[in-house]
C-alpha cells in the first residue's frame, strides 16, 4: 500500500514537473522554432533550409522553389538536430483550450477525435436545419437541447418516417444513441441504384463487435408482418464501413411493403451487448423430416424385397 502511495505521488510529481516545463517561455521558443513560417504548422520530417538558414516544411517546400523569407535557393544539407528534435520534442495540441502535448505521430492520431476542435452539427448535414457551430465536446449536449427526437439515453429508439419519393440525398435519418458508456451513431441510407435500403451502427471504440444492433421493422396493429435483423456494430474509424458486408441491407420493394397507411416506416433500433446473448444450438432435424426419412428407406426396403423376390 506504501509503494503504491509512493508510486502515485512520484508519479503527480512528474507531471507536475512537466508541466511547468511546458510553460515555460523557452519550451514556447523551441516549439516556434519547430513551426514552419510559411504555413504555420509543426514541422516534421523532412525539414529543409535555404542556403541562409530559414526552415521550411516538407509540404511548403515540394511548393516552393525559392525561400518565401530571402527569396534565395534552397540547401542541399538537411538540419539533422532540428530534425531529431522534432521527433521528440512534445507539442501543444492547436485546439484553443486542449491541454494535450504528444509527439507530431501521436499528435496527428489525437487531431481527429480531439474534443476541443470545431465543429457544425452533423445533423444539419442529414436534415439542412441547424446552424450550430462549437466544439466537438459539446455537441452531444447541443444535440439532446435541439434535437431531442433524434438523441436518446436509452439502447433502443422507434421512428416513424414518412417515406419521400422527391428526396435525393442518400442518408435518409441519423439518430445518436448514448447507452453503455458510449455513443452509438446510426445511420439509415437509401441506396437508389442498389435498389435497397441500408441500416447501420457505428461506436468509437476498437472493440465495437463485442455490441450488436437490431433493426426491427413493423407495421403497427400487424405482428403477422414483421422484418428483424441483427448485426455487430463497427467501430468509428472503420473507413469502408458503407461497403461493408455486416450492414444491414433489405430489398426497397421489402421495405416498401411494410409502408402504414400514412406511407411511413416504422422501425425500432436496439443496441444490446454480444456477451448477454444466449448461445444457439445446431438444431436438430425436424419430426417431419425425421418421418420423410423413415418413409424413403421404407419405400426402398419394399423395392429391393419385390426384386429379390
Amino acid at each position: 500500500m506504501a509503494g503504491s502511495n509512493a508510486e502515485h505521488m512520484l508519479n503527480q510529481l512528474q507531471k507536475g514537473v512537466l508541466s511547468t516545463l511546458l510553460e515555460t517561455d523557452h519550451y514556447e521558443s523551441l516549439i516556434k522554432e519547430l513551426t514552419c513560417t510559411k504555413c504555420n504548422k509543426y514541422m516534421k520530417p523532412p525539414v529543409h533550409l535555404c542556403v541562409d538558414g530559414h526552415s521550411i516544411c516538407g509540404p511548403c517546400f515540394e511548393k516552393s522553389y525559392q525561400c518565401h523569407v530571402c527569396q534565395k535557393e534552397f540547401s542541399l544539407i538537411r538540419p539533422m538536430q532540428l530534425e531529431s528534435l522534432a521527433n521528440k520534442i512534445l507539442f501543444p495540441c492547436t485546439n484553443g483550450g486542449c491541454p494535450k502535448h504528444a509527439t507530431l505521430s501521436v499528435l496527428e492520431r489525437h487531431m481527429p477525435s480531439c474534443q476541443y476542435r470545431i465543429i457544425n452539427c452533423f445533423m444539419a448535414r442529414v436534415y439542412g436545419e441547424c446552424k450550430w457551430e462549437g466544439r466537438a465536446g459539446d455537441w452531444m449536449d447541443h444535440c439532446f437541447v435541439d434535437h431531442k427526437q433524434r438523441v436518446t439515453e436509452l439502447p433502443f429508439i422507434t421512428v416513424k418516417d414518412r417515406w419521400d419519393a422527391k428526396r435525393m440525398e442518400p442518408v435518409l435519418n441519423y439518430f445518436l444513441m448514448r447507452c453503455y458508456e458510449k455513443v452509438f451513431n446510426v445511420y439509415q441510407i437509401y441506396d437508389k441504384r442498389g435498389g435497397r435500403m441500408m441500416w447501420t451502427v457505428l461506436v468509437n471504440d476498437d472493440n465495437a463487435e463485442k455490441f450488436y444492433y437490431e433493426v426491427d421493422i413493423f407495421l403497427p396493429n400487424v405482428p403477422a408482418k414483421r422484418i428483424v435483423y441483427r448485426r455487430p456494430c463497427k467501430c468509428e474509424k472503420d473507413a469502408d464501413f458503407l461497403e461493408h458486408t455486416q450492414n444491414v441491407y433489405i430489398p426497397v420493394e421489402n421495405v416498401f411493403s411494410m409502408l402504414d397507411e400514412d406511407e411511413s416506416t416504422n422501425f425500432t433500433i436496439r443496441i444490446g451487448e454480444v456477451e448477454n446473448l444466449p448461445l444457439l444450438e445446431t438444431p436438430t432435424e425436424s419430426e417431419s423430416i425425421i418421418l420423410l426419412h423413415q418413409e424413403e428407406n421404407t419405400h426402398e426396403e419394399k423395392e429391393e424385397n419385390e426384386t429379390l423376390e
